[in-house]
């Protein structure tokens, strides 16, 4: 098999590709234009970093591509779709750099505090102005921490022991998580209105972009400093840009930006702030482990292995495939389940009637990895699912059963918050026909499939008719509407197929109608 890397990998990652005796490498960094689409037709897999963009057209340059595995964390250059589509494994490094993304965090914070940049451009200058570069100390302060993920835990414990008291936000992490490293669980408000150091660790999607804007900046105290070391786009950078030359915000220290590089920023021209150019992972142990990790996986996975670094699903072709369907279909409970819950999990668990015991704990990864998804985007997959539900204190539990009186198999799936609990079943009916068939006891079936509308009623005429209406007056069509009760007159469940997503307003507008006590979208 033919492993094409086009772009530069540490030798420890080449020595273990060159090490595989049934493996052929094709090492040119720098590939572009039609020299790159051949390559690739004659590849069965492909290695590259941010230098070479893995396109549709890339992707469809012939049928022999199997595996794109992407020597670092981030996706940006490669189209994951258009690989699904066609089967391609995608792999990732997710996990290499959190010590380098750590350090760096404190690095950047050390240096803002102490105006190490300032200091050294004076002295290189041959000036001697001690008394310009006043610095503050971290001990006594309090530390903000959106986002107690991996990274976040590992700041918690690097400030803790600089004297600083820590506070954190983060609404799917157990609180058992924020216990372990000693760090005060708050609402995000609060937060905001205490911390004296406020820095981010979560990942870019549609719930975290933007959310510090000004009016997040109009609730922090005067003079505090904060950080991005995570993704660009977290913070507004234009609202960021005025407090910084208001002086409502002290000091601030990015590594990240919405566009990278930057042109045309306001950042760019802020006062007090330190800029590093995207170098949060860029250590020479960062790099070496993401060669490492990739070139095992890609190997793993060419040889027929599921449980790599994958960040889409397996498909045909894999030494696993007969499990696909089955695969796809606990991970599209977890991501249900995820969905419709209220409150961080505490405790997942799945349950199998009729489905071979060997696929248990393959299922039960899918399940969780269709679970943390929404939360964690990009970072979670096969290979780390239970650890990083283990990490945010989630207890794991899985079991088998005989057949079900109703159907040949059933996969269910159980999550557990503390405040709810969700349970979810489908069947497999053939290998492509997947059915949701239970939903916390009301026995509906759907399609796991599309965008979907979860709503709980009371069991009164005019509610369907009502909910019609309010999407047909927005032209938004309706694919298919599955009813369940649990007695007359008392609630019903909904399982709405919609042909495209709902905005917030359509959202409200259907919460307001006072027949429906929940309604969630649930994207799957």
């Amino acid at each position: 098999m033919k492993i094409l890397v086009t772009d530069t990998l540490a030798d420890s990652g080449l020595a273990i590709l060159r090490a595989a005796s049934d493996m052929e490498v094709d090492y040119r960094p720098g590939l572009k234009g039609d020299a790159l689409l051949k390559a690739v037709s004659e590849s069965d897999a492909l290695i590259t970093r941010s230098g070479t963009a893995v396109t549709e057209e890339l992707v469809n340059a012939g049928d022999r591509l199997r595996i794109v595995g992407r020597a670092g964390v981030g996706l940006d250059n490669v189209d994951v779709d258009a690989c699904t589509a066609r089967g391609i494994l995608v792999i990732n490094a997710p996990t290499a750099n959190i010590m380098s993304a750590t350090e760096h965090t404190m690095a950047m914070l050390l240096a803002l505090c102490r105006n190490i940049p300032e200091a050294h451009a004076s002295v290189k200058r041959g000036e001697w102005n001690r008394s310009k570069f006043l610095g503050t100390e971290l001990d006594g302060k309090t530390l903000g921490i959106i986002g107690l993920g991996r990274i976040g835990t590992r700041i918690t414990i690097r400030a803790r022991a600089f004297g600083m008291r820590v506070i954190a936000y983060d609404p799917y992490v157990a609180p058992s998580v924020f216990d372990k490293v000693g760090a005060e669980r708050v609402s995000l408000d609060d937060l905001l209105t205490r911390a004296d150091v406020i820095t981010v660790h979560t990942p870019l999607t549609d719930e975290t972009r933007g959310m510090i804007g000004a009016g997040e900046i109009a609730k922090m105290k005067d003079g505090v400093v904060v950080l991005n070391i995570a993704r660009g786009g977290i913070y507004e950078e234009q609202s960021l840009a005025d407090a910084l030359n208001s002086g409502k915000i002290a000091g601030a220290a990015i590594d990240v930006y919405v566009e990278e590089p930057p042109k045309d920023n306001p950042l760019l021209s802020a006062k007090n702030i330190i800029l590093s150019p995207h170098i949060g992972a860029n250590t020479i142990e960062a790099q070496d482990r993401v060669a490492v990790q990739t070139s095992e996986m890609v190997i793993d996975a060419l040889r027929g292995s599921i449980f790599v670094s994958a960040v889409n699903l397996p498909f045909e072709g894999l030494a696993d495939a007969d499990a696909a369907p089955f695969i796809n279909m606990a991970e599209r409970l977890g991501l249900f389940a995820a969905q419709i819950i209220s409150g961080p999990i505490t405790r997942a668990a799945i349950e199998l009637w009729g489905v071979d015991e060997r696929l248990t704990r393959i299922l039960s990864v899918a399940a969780l990895k269709g679970m943390l998804t929404p939360r964690l985007a990009e970072s979670v997959n096969f290979v780390n699912a239970e650890q990083v539900a283990q990490q945010r204190g989630i207890a794991i539990g899985a079991t088998t059963h005989p057949t079900p009186l109703d159907y040949t198999n059933l996969v269910t799936f159980r999550a557990s918050s503390a405040t709810d609990e969700t349970c979810v079943s489908a069947t497999l009916f053939s290998e492509k026909n997947q059915r949701i068939v239970s939903v916390n006891n009301f026995r509906v079936e759907f399609k796991p499939e599309g965008t979907l509308l979860y709503i709980i009623n009371k069991d009164v005429p005019g509610v369907v008719g009502k909910v019609g209406t309010i999407l047909g007056d927005r032209e938004i069509n309706i694919a298919e509407y599955n009813l369940a009760r649990e007695t007359s007159g008392g609630k019903a469940l909904a399982i709405v197929t919609i042909d495209s997503p709902l905005d917030s307003d359509t959202m409200n507008a259907l919460r307001f109608f006072k027949a429906i006590e929940e309604v969630k979208q649930v994207r799957l």
